[in-house]
């Protein structure tokens, strides 16, 4: 069995908890059968010569990546990214966790088009900047806008064939407008392998500008194939993934579907934004009784949020499960706090202590204040900009995903609902004369 540095304390989740919240072995034991067919779904995916989310660090090829991104990284000094949900979630939480805090190259990911806040382009010196535009499927509303709208000042400045060096276009679709711009333009695409954009953090959509950061991808790689090895195992306790969504999905059936994502950690906020996508997009389904199913994802910010939302999650409905997200070893860093003032109450704890101990102790104080009401939680562990457990993480994440998915008897890899929303952007686009609010 492959070494793990993704340390995992769902106790909070199980019956062995202080405050017996959790679900039983028992009961997990008794979903095994349901994912039997999971089991050969796994086993396909893993011997399958087609790239799926499962084999994607066997499959991925880290080589050209690396080199792409060696040429950029030494080429300019800022790379900017246009995407949306999937195209850009995965590369900005791998860049802001794991990468230099310093880069030669910065990269900086515009996931939105607040018009606002795209003024920001009129200031980007292109001599020295790169463009990196990624949509799945090429027809991206808010993706092609962003591209198109800097396009003609990129074409002014650089000129045709400044603009191509200056251009990377990560698309699947060779039907898509942005494939078709791209060759247009002279620009030859980078493939977006056929997996859905929120499962495409191990590709070039996620490493490409991750590298780019500064990101140790090959590290993510083999955190991530190591944690696809133990999701492959077929005991429903071993399996890190199916004992853990199986816990979820119980949890869910007990009207917890509420999962609070609690990150005492400002760089890991980004992990919960990757995450919150990877949950909604694949949990919120009707199955095939015609049952909406689904759990809500939520963020939580540990220790600022303990000063807003703890309060709800002990003493208001039962209707959550929290995960936590810690660096142990932060407890070793920060200042000390002076001995000064230590004759008031309120600095004498705190007084000879670094920030790092105050911020480790508040976290288990609010993890087992939460299993002494009687509610689930549980806690993963890893140490600073750690790319190997960072990659354990997406891949137990995922997999955890599909099998509540599987439980719940739902296509975890669709989302038919949003394209209503799609259509009906183009249509009041083409009726607008003006905005109405």
């Amino acid at each position: 069995m492959s070494i793990s540095r993704l340390s995992i304390n769902s106790s909070g989740f199980y019956k062995d908890a202080i405050g017996d919240s959790g679900v039983g072995n028992e009961e997990i034991q008794a979903l095994s059968p349901q994912l039997d067919g999971l089991r050969k779904k796994i086993k396909q995916w893993r011997e399958s010569d087609e790239v799926n989310f499962l084999n994607l660090p066997d499959k991925t090829d880290l080589d050209t990546i690396e080199h792409i991104g060696r040429k950029c990284t030494r080429m300019f000094k800022h790379t900017i990214v246009f995407g949306i949900g999937g195209s850009s979630l995965g590369a900005e939480m791998l860049s802001r966790t794991l990468g230099h805090r310093a880069p030669r190259n910065r990269v900086k990911f515009y996931d939105n088009i607040d018009p606002r806040t795209l003024s920001e382009l009129d200031e980007v010196v292109w001599a020295d900047t790169l463009c990196m535009v990624i949509s799945k499927s090429g027809n991206t509303a808010e993706t092609l806008s962003q591209f198109l709208t800097v396009l003609p000042r990129m074409e002014r400045y650089l000129g045709d064939i400044g603009l191509r060096e200056h251009v990377i276009v990560i698309t699947e679709n060779p039907d898509g407008a942005l494939y078709k711009i791209a060759q247009q333009l002279g620009i030859e695409p980078i493939p977006h392998p056929p997996v859905g954009g929120r499962f495409s953090v191990l590709t070039a959509v996620g490493l490409l500008p991750a590298y780019i950061s500064g990101v140790d991808v090959s590290g993510v790689m083999e955190g991530a194939r190591a944690m696809a090895e133990r999701c492959a195992e077929n005991d429903i306790l071993e399996n890190p993934a199916f004992h853990n969504g199986a816990a979820q999905y119980l949890h869910a059936e007990k009207g917890r579907t509420i999962s609070v994502f609690m990150p005492y950690a400002d760089n890991l906020r980004l992990v919960v934004n990757w995450y919150r996508q990877l949950w909604a997009e694949s949990l919120g389904k009707v199955d095939a009784q015609g049952r909406h199913r689904g759990m809500t994802p939520m963020e939580n910010h540990g220790v600022t949020d303990q000063h807003s939302q703890l309060q709800l999650m002990l003493d208001g409905p039962d209707d959550k499960i929290v995960t936590f997200i810690a660096n142990p070893g932060v407890r070793h860093e920060g200042r000390r706090i002076p001995m000064r003032f230590q004759e008031l109450p309120a600095v004498a704890p705190l007084a000879g202590h670094t920030l790092g101990e105050l911020f480790i102790s508040e976290l288990k104080a609010t993890r087992e204040t939460l299993s002494r009401r009687g509610r689930p939680n549980r806690t993963f562990g890893l140490y600073d900009r750690d790319a190997y457990a960072i990659g354990e993480l997406i891949m137990l994440l995922e997999m955890e995903t599909v099998v509540v998915a599987e439980l719940m008897g739902i296509d975890p890899f669709d989302q038919p609902a949003v394209e209503e929303s799609k259509v009906l952007t183009r249509k009041y686009l083409a009726d607008l004369v003006h905005v109405e609010f």
